[in-house]
């Protein structure tokens, strides 16, 4: 697909207003009446409105050449992430074997979502692809229409044949060689004059439409609500992810410090001013190579250290607990939360359209995410078995003060780091993409890398300020988790997979019944998960404190 520096959050072929394949020199007669100047020039307009927008000064940093593992291992990196360290407490909530149905039943049905979100991206690329195509066959005959009506000018103003060997001339005679010169005849000068030429500024589609809910949502639906809804579903879901991972680097700097020299929002400024450097990488890219690889391993070996603990350490530990977590029948609140939590540890489509732009071969994606699945899948099973019948809310809590806890805090910072740093670069790249690449102030338009700073500086403050509005590692986990990550993982997949199959999103049909099933349980899962994260937060924030209290 080319590129272009502009992005279109264009419509698709699918519009009913404005086919946008439709080709008026080539495939529509055109009437020797006068009437219909008119309409000509406004239908082709109108199909350069529905395929082009304004230009934009962004550049997509990507090289798009990761390959399938080096894929798998980004997305683990960034699925296998802090909600790994709730799980085996969800799982206790919810009952071990009961719990553990539940989380292996969403891996496949992720694995559904994002198989299904991958063909819906296809089609939208495959589309666009035609239309640019077509666009490029629009421009060639627009080129010899400006070159006839040159030699006709050209012609008019001669005397006696004084020009007719001149180069603008030549080409004019040399276009009466094409096919458009005989449609071109059919329409009278008069009409012919005033047929409407393409603009220099107007872009052709790239593939930033698929690299991510926004611009799939821009690409597949020509409502602005719908857009405004995902956009807003997407940024609040990362905004909640990374003040979650600055809750967790903030326990972690606490615990190489010592938790009786810091608390928690002391802790978190100085947890991003540390992250701040490895969120200046661009693209996925960069962090799908080392940076994933280093990330995941000092994951292994803290939830290592985790499991040691768990069966060496019973007393001197510190937890953070409610006085529910020691009832032996907790609340269908709360179970419904643990719910939640565990949606936000298997989603797996949040990141899966940035990941699969950037492959070298976007056709297998599908593989990419099955590895990804099968990987912290099987890690999943294992560290809840492993973990006992009586873990911690946050795993991390079960290692005692002492070395080994400061060394358990450094990997964990480390792991979180990058984790931060993938879910900050889909947020920034999103939003300099469709605001901010085009400010002028200070000539920002030609700076991406001060725009990138000002961003990522911009989102540290923010992900502090949720950590600390909720700092209660498994309740914001659970929030995350119900309202942003089950409606990204599973209902857009089967809103956009229904709409590329040009069906009702809401009336099932035979042919459509998988997608609409995924569609319910999306619905019905969100529902109840959310209700049970939003009374556990209650819950917390009576028995522990409230808003940046020092846990």
């Amino acid at each position: 697909m080319p590129r272009s520096s502009g992005y279109t959050p264009a419509t698709t072929g699918t519009s009913d207003d404005c086919p946008a394949t439709d080709d008026t020199f080539a495939d529509e007669p055109i009437s020797r009446d006068s009437s219909v100047m008119t309409s000509v020039r406004d239908r082709m307009l109108a199909r350069h409105d529905s395929l082009f927008s304004v230009t934009s000064n962004y550049e997509d940093p990507s090289a798009n050449d990761l390959n399938i593992w080096q894929g798998a291992t980004l997305l683990t990196a960034d699925c296998m992430g802090t909600g790994l360290l709730a799980l085996p407490e969800d799982i206790k909530v919810l009952g071990r074997w009961w719990g553990l149905g539940f989380l292996i039943l969403n891996l496949p049905i992720n694995f559904y979502a994002g198989t299904i979100l991958s063909d819906a991206a296809a089609y939208v690329e495959r589309t666009q692809n035609e239309e640019n195509e077509a666009y490029e066959k629009r421009q060639l005959e627009v080129r010899q229409l400006q070159q006839i009506q040159e030699e006709e000018e050209l012609s008019a103003s001669s005397k006696d044949g004084l020009m007719m060997d001149s180069p603008k001339k030549i080409e004019g005679i040399a276009a009466k060689n094409t096919p458009v010169w005989d449609r071109l005849m059919m329409i009278p000068r008069e009409i012919r004059r005033v047929l409407p030429l393409q603009h220099d500024h107007a872009k052709v589609h790239h593939d930033t439409a698929t690299y991510d809910f926004i611009g799939m949502t821009q690409a597949m639906f020509s409502s602005r609500r719908a857009t405004r809804w995902v956009m807003f579903l997407f940024y609040c879901n990362i905004f909640l992810v990374l003040g979650d991972y600055i809750l967790v680097m903030s326990h972690a700097v606490s615990a190489m410090v010592g938790e009786e020299r810091l608390c928690i929002p002391q802790a978190g400024i100085l947890a991003s001013t540390l992250m701040y450097g490895v969120s200046q990488i661009r693209t996925m890219a960069n962090l799908g190579r080392a940076a994933s690889i280093i990330s995941l391993s000092a994951l292994f070996v803290v939830v290592g250290q985790c499991l040691w603990a768990v069966h060496t350490n019973k007393t001197d530990v510190y937890v953070e607990a409610s006085p529910e977590d020691f009832d032996e029948s907790p609340s269908m609140l709360r179970k419904l939360s643990a719910m939640g939590s565990i949606g936000f540890a298997v989603g797996s489509q949040k990141l899966f359209l940035n990941i699969r732009h950037e492959l070298a071969e976007r056709s297998k994606a599908p593989q990419t995410l099955a590895a990804s699945l099968s990987a912290f899948g099987i890690v999943y099973v294992g560290i809840i078995l492993l973990a006992g019948s009586d873990p911690p809310g946050f795993l991390f809590d079960a290692i005692p003060p002492g070395w080994n806890r400061q060394l358990a805090g450094f990997l964990l910072w480390l792991h979180v780091v990058v984790s931060y740093a993938i879910n900050s670069q889909a947020i920034c790249a999103s939003m300099d993409r469709l605001f901010f690449s085009n400010i002028r102030t200070c000539s920002l338009n030609e700076k991406p890398r001060i725009r990138w700073m000002c961003l990522t500086g911009g989102m540290s403050v923010l992900a502090f300020v949720v950590a600390n509005a909720v700092p209660f590692f498994k309740d914001l986990v659970a929030l995350i988790g119900a309202m942003t990550s089950v409606p990204l993982s599973l209902l857009l997949p089967a809103v956009y997979f229904r709409r590329f199959l040009q069906v009702s999103i809401w009336i099932p049909t035979k042919e459509t019944l998988g997608s609409y099933s995924l569609l319910v349980y999306g619905c019905v899962f969100m529902t109840f998960a959310l209700a049970g994260a939003i009374s556990s937060i209650e819950m917390d924030w009576s028995n522990h404190g409230g808003v940046f209290s020092c846990h």
